[in-house]
C-alpha cells in the first residue's frame, strides 16, 4: 500500500501542458458528465418548467400587451436665416440664466416642449379616436380618475398632472437633438396610430404658438420701454436745442471771446448727441413695431406626422424567443447543479493509462 501511494502521481505533480489533446478532452468530459447526468435525470422537471414559462409568456403577450404606435416630427434649425435664438423673445437669455447651455433654437425648443405651458393645450385638445365615439382629450382617453381625497377645485389639476407626468417622465414623449445637425426629433407613442400623429402635431403647434406669444410679448415690452425712453430723450433734446438757441441769441458776436466759443461748442455737441440718440431710438421703435405685428410661424418643421398605420410594438416573437432562451439557460444551470456532483477522476489515472 505504501509503495503504491509513493509511485502514484498526484494532481499537483502533473503538468497539464504535458497531456495530449485526447487526454485533455477526456478530462473535460469527465468534469462535465456529472452535470449532464443531473440535467438528464431532471429532464421531466426541465421540460415542464419551460412549458409553463412558454404558456405564461404567450398568455401575457396575447392578452395583456397592447399595440402601440410611434409618430415623429423633425424641427429643423434656422440655417442662415435672419431669425435666430435672439429673436425668440429673449428665451435664449432666459435659458442661459437657468443654466441651460442652448447654442441653437432647437436646444431651447427641447426644453420648452416638456413644459406645462406647451403640453397643456395638447393634453386638453379634443381627438377623434377608435376607442370613443366622440372626440375626447387625453385625460378622458386614458380614463384618468381624480384623487377623491383632494378638494374639488384641485381634482382637475391632479388629473392633468397625471397625464403630464406620464408624458414627460415615461416613454410616451421623447425628444432628441442631433449634435451635428441640431435637428430636433419629437416622438410620441400612443395606443392608436392616428392619435399619436395628432398629438405630436398638436405639441408642435402649441410650441409654435408659445414662442410667437413670448416673442410678441417681448417685443411689446421693448416697445413700451423705447417709447418711454424716446419721450425722455425728446425732452432732453428740446432742452439742449433751446439752450443753444438762447445762447446764440444772447451772444451774436462770439468770435473775439474764447470762453463764448467754448461754451457754444459744448452746447452744440450736447444737442448733436441728444439728436443722434433720438434718431437711433426712433429707428429701433419702428423695428420693434414691425417685429411685434409679425405673426409668421418660426418653427421650421420638416413635415407633419401622418398615421403610421403599422404598429411599433410590442414585438411578440422577439420577446418570446428571448424569454424562452433565458428560461432554458437558467433552468438548465439550476437542474445541472441541483444534484450530487461526484469528484472527477484524478489526472494521475490518465498518466498511468498513458504509461501502460
Amino acid at each position: 500500500m505504501n509503495t503504491i501511494e509513493k509511485n502514484t502521481p498526484n494532481n499537483s505533480d502533473i503538468n497539464i501542458d504535458e497531456l495530449t489533446f485526447e487526454e485533455r478532452f477526456k478530462q473535460t468530459v469527465g468534469k462535465v458528465r456529472p452535470y449532464l447526468k443531473n440535467l438528464w435525470a431532471s429532464r421531466k422537471k426541465f421540460i415542464i418548467f419551460n412549458a409553463i414559462v412558454l404558456i405564461l409568456t404567450l398568455a401575457y403577450l396575447i392578452f395583456l400587451t397592447k399595440p402601440y404606435y410611434d409618430s415623429t416630427i423633425e424641427i429643423l434649425p434656422d440655417y442662415g436665416g435672419k431669425e435666430s435664438s435672439s429673436s425668440l423673445g429673449g428665451l435664449g437669455s432666459l435659458a442661459a440664466l437657468t443654466g441651460v447651455s442652448a447654442t441653437a433654437p432647437t436646444d431651447i425648443y427641447q426644453d420648452l416642449i416638456k413644459s406645462e405651458a406647451v403640453l397643456a393645450p395638447a393634453i386638453y385638445s379634443k381627438y377623434k379616436t377608435e376607442k370613443f365615439p366622440d372626440s375626447v382629450n387625453l385625460i378622458q382617453y386614458f380614463k384618468i380618475k381624480p384623487a377623491k381625497s383632494l378638494p374639488i377645485d384641485l381634482q382637475e389639476r391632479d388629473m392633468f398632472l397625471k397625464v403630464y407626468t406620464a408624458l414627460t417622465k415615461g416613454k410616451q414623449l421623447i425628444t432628441d437633438v442631433d449634435r451635428m445637425t441640431k435637428i430636433l426629433t419629437v416622438t410620441v407613442t400612443m395606443p392608436e396610430g392616428q392619435l399619436s400623429a395628432d398629438v405630436v402635431n398638436n405639441i408642435a403647434q402649441s410650441l409654435d404658438m408659445y414662442i410667437i406669444t413670448k416673442r410678441i410679448s417681448y417685443a411689446s415690452k421693448q416697445r413700451d420701454y423705447i417709447e418711454k425712453r424716446l419721450m425722455q430723450v425728446k425732452d432732453s433734446l428740446n432742452t439742449a436745442e433751446n439752450k443753444l438757441m438762447y445762447f446764440k441769441v444772447q451772444n451774436r458776436v462770439i468770435i473775439q471771446s474764447p470762453e463764448l466759443t467754448l461754451e457754444e461748442g459744448r452746447l452744440t455737441r450736447n444737442a448733436e448727441i441728444m439728436n443722434e440718440v433720438y434718431l437711433e431710438l426712433s429707428k429701433q421703435l419702428e423695428l420693434v413695431k414691425i417685429d411685434e405685428v409679425k405673426n409668421t410661424p418660426i418653427l421650421n418643421i420638416k413635415e407633419l406626422a401622418q398615421d403610421p398605420i403599422e404598429k411599433t410594438g410590442p414585438k411578440r416573437a422577439i420577446t418570446l424567443i428571448i424569454v424562452l432562451f433565458l428560461s432554458i439557460l437558467f433552468s438548465a444551470v439550476f437542474f445541472a447543479f441541483s444534484g450530487n456532483i461526484p469528484a472527477c477522476p484524478p489526472l494521475g489515472r490518465l498518466v498511468e493509462k498513458r504509461s501502460q
